[in-house]
């Protein structure tokens, strides 16, 4: 069996409010989409790896990609949303060749080798897998002035994370009839659900964070200074 690896370093981070997308920002002296990438492949042997890049930032990606000798990755373009940055990979001939395909956030650097475990257990016996965390707040939802109208029952609510394991020709064939409907998602589960496949949740971490917000930097930055 052949297993791919996306990396999805599309993103512009208007959330970040700096000059550069949030992915070349740096943890612990290194980028963080290099430093996300070094613990993947210290911990998976992907047979291919493709990296989604903002087309402004082509020849810094390249660049670093060189500096730290990551060799026979393919970059590809990023689209106007991430679902369009997956589909351009999911076209990629490299890709399509592999049995099974991990798409992960670049902005996520502190994957585990235990859940990457756990989730090629998974993707063999279910062809769809995504990790997540039980809701721990209270929900509430709001009307459009700003009032609460009642409070959301949690017991069933997961904040869903990245990596997740698809087969890879199910992944691409649920791709394609989102774009023949229409339609278009924030995560590859979602584009499966569409596609009327089940998709298995398992227990992801806390540790596991996306970094959107100059918070989330900081508390990145911790983190990796304290090896996690």
């Amino acid at each position: 069996m052949k297993f791919a690896l996306i990396l999805t370093a599309a993103g512009i981070g208007k959330r970040i409010q700096t000059p550069i997308p949030k992915q070349f920002h740096s943890i612990k002296g290194k980028e963080i989409f290099l430093f996300t990438l070094e613990r993947l492949t210290n911990f998976f042997a992907f047979d291919v790896i493709a990296i989604t890049y903002p087309t402004q930032h082509f020849k810094l990606m390249l660049h670093l990609l060189q500096k730290y000798q990551f060799n026979n990755i393919e970059l590809i373009e990023g689209g106007i949303e991430r679902f369009h940055s997956v589909l351009n990979a999911l076209k990629n001939d490299k890709i399509k060749s592999t049995d099974f395909v991990f798409v992960h956030d670049a902005v996520r650097p502190f994957v585990t080798k235990d859940l990457l475990v756990r989730l090629y257990d998974n993707v063999l016996k279910f062809n769809a897998v995504a990790p997540g965390i039980p809701i721990k707040d209270t929900l509430k939802e709001v009307d459009s002035e700003g009032m609460i109208e009642k409070t959301i029952d949690r017991s069933k609510l997961v904040a869903i994370q990245t990596p997740q394991a698809f087969k890879t020709s199910l992944l691409l064939l649920a791709y394609e009839k989102a774009i023949n409907d229409g339609k278009i998602f924030t995560d590859d589960a979602g584009v499966v659900e569409n596609y009327g496949h089940k998709v298995k949740f398992i227990e992801g971490e806390e540790v596991n964070i996306k970094i959107t917000t100059p918070s989330d930097l900081l508390y990145a930055e911790f983190l990796a200074l304290h090896n996690y």
